[in-house]
């Protein structure tokens, strides 16, 4: 990949062991995990989502890209996060918010929150 010899290739090692009550938030989506949507594996599914919400931040924090590179990447990115959220729209019959009400809410946030932190706020506040 990128050109890069066979011989400098070196493999990342990552385990992730996580063990919630079954009857929790938390264990319904393990189950689910583990026995992946029917058309996928849960190993899948999980670097999916991991790839859509955090690829972009790991680029940055290695700065191997052009600008341009990381912005067609976080273009993919939004697509898929887009994609996602549209399905649990359509799922959950749950209204679709006007372009208007969110760039005001996101402008707000920022203004808020001194300054253009909003990748890290929404780190923070995603799951609360």
């Amino acid at each position: 990949m990128n050109g890069t010899p066979q011989a400098d290739r070196k493999r990342e090692d990552f385990s992730f062991r996580y063990s919630p009550y079954t009857h929790t938030s938390d264990g319904v989506l393990t189950a689910f995990l583990k026995r992946g949507d029917g058309v996928r594996q849960g190993k899948e599914l999980m670097l999916e989502s991991a790839r859509a919400f955090w690829m972009v931040a790991a680029h940055q924090a290695e700065g191997l890209l052009s600008q341009e590179e990381l912005r067609q990447l976080g273009l993919s990115c939004c697509r898929a996060l887009e994609r996602q959220a549209a399905y649990i729209r359509e799922c959950l019959q749950l209204p679709i918010p006007s372009a208007e009400s969110s760039t005001i809410e996101h402008s707000n946030g920022d203004r808020q929150n001194g300054g253009n932190k909003s990748a890290d706020r929404a780190t923070r506040t995603m799951w609360q």
